[in-house]
């Protein structure tokens, strides 16, 4: 990994930033800023803050590599040491919320035109399934935490109880970087997306039926938030009888999931989790891959009944129909029809059990999207 100008890496806990990091970044000085204000250190060494700041300072000016991870607990008054450095060495701050950005890059902030931004989400899916080359369970690895604890896409089910308190969790503790509670009415807003709402009027009704008195036009204002806060996907709407802009839905697969298990099931209190909505969580997966194998925009059509709809330049060039067990024949006549008839010219049939055999432009199972993952990984990481 090469930085080659000052930056702060920032997104959501447990990305992967910090391992990203220490493993792949040659840096001659590491510390994390602790809750209570002090520095610690990869060797275990906890020291006052002041102590690891003048080290930090003396390391820069030797033109060597520091990084501060957890920046966003450092108080702003100790900005302006980094001023009179600002040509010298190489820094990197890792901040595990994003109105860190905000406020880094503040008109009135000392480090506004010292470092550069980058934002880091899930991985991507075509590099969880360069990896793994499992279709199913790279949709779940999206999210690096969760590597250590699923082994099998049963492992769902089975740890249930558990992941859905580990999500929670995470979603709290962004709540709580944003100097926020997790309130009654965001967690209501994720419940519904989990459970496939998306439209803000159905949302605001179903928060209505909970006793929440709500606006369709607020509950877009909080998705908006959850959106910056990256628990929130936006998807374009595709097709004529559109009625909304914006499909909503939960960015990272397993909180989708985990909280539809709440939501259905009650986990917290049953600790135990029936049939979940995969489905849902690899039509997502797959446009994503397929967007940038085309290299446009992943669309979704969901009064058409359309999975995957690929954009350039805001027009469709192919729209996919998407299953994670076979495609029979019937199933794809239909789909065939109804992406025809929306007016998009080419049509795709995906399948993560085996390669549909019927005559459409794209016909793509398993081992065909491992190869595109394959392609896509080389094209962007040169590899």
């Amino acid at each position: 990994m090469s930085l080659r100008d000052w930056t702060l890496i920032f997104g959501r806990r447990k990305v992967g930033k910090s391992f990203l990091i220490r493993k792949y970044l040659k840096h001659d000085l590491y510390f994390t800023v602790t809750r209570d204000l002090q520095a610690f250190f990869l060797d275990g060494e906890i020291r006052p803050l002041q102590d690891a700041l003048k080290e930090l300072s003396e390391t820069l000016r030797r033109d060597g590599t520091a990084v501060v991870n957890e920046f966003q607990r450092m108080p702003e008054r100790y900005w302006e040491m980094f001023g009179p450095l600002s040509q010298n060495g190489k820094l990197v701050l890792v901040g595990s919320s994003f109105r860190i950005s905000r406020r880094v890059f503040d008109s009135k902030s000392p480090l506004l035109g010292l470092v550069i931004p980058y934002r880091m989400g899930l991985i991507h899916y075509a590099e969880t399934l360069h990896a793994v080359r499992n279709p199913l369970l790279a949709v779940l690895y999206k999210d690096p935490w969760v590597i250590s604890f699923l082994r099998d896409v049963k492992d769902l089910q089975e740890r249930g109880y558990q992941l859905y308190m580990v999500t929670k969790g995470l979603v709290g503790e962004v709540f709580e970087e944003e100097e926020r509670q997790l309130t009654t009415l965001y967690e209501a807003i994720l419940m519904s997306l989990a459970e496939g709402e998306w439209n803000t009027s159905i949302i605001a009704g179903s928060l209505a039926g909970k006793g929440i008195d709500i606006t369709a036009s607020s509950v877009s204002g909080y998705l908006d938030v959850l959106a910056g806060l990256g628990l929130v996907d936006k998807v374009e709407i595709f097709g004529a009888r559109r009625r909304a802009r914006w499909y909503y839905r939960l960015s990272s697969p397993v909180l989708s999931l985990m909280f539809y298990a709440e939501a259905k099931y009650n986990v917290s209190v049953t600790e135990r989790v029936g049939e979940l909505p995969l489905g849902r969580e690899v039509q997502f997966a797959i446009g994503e891959l397929l967007a940038e194998k085309h290299g446009g925009v992943m669309a979704y059509s969901p009064y058409e009944d359309i999975d995957v709809v690929i954009l350039k330049d805001g027009k469709p060039v192919i729209g996919y129909e998407v299953k994670v067990g076979e495609i029979d024949r019937r199933e794809a006549e239909r789909a065939i029809s109804r992406i025809r008839s929306s007016g998009i010219p080419r049509v795709g049939l995906v399948s993560l059990r085996d390669k549909p055999k019927f005559e459409v432009e794209e016909s793509l199972g398993p081992e065909e999207l491992i190869k595109v993952a394959d392609e896509i990984y080389r094209r962007v990481l040169g590899q």
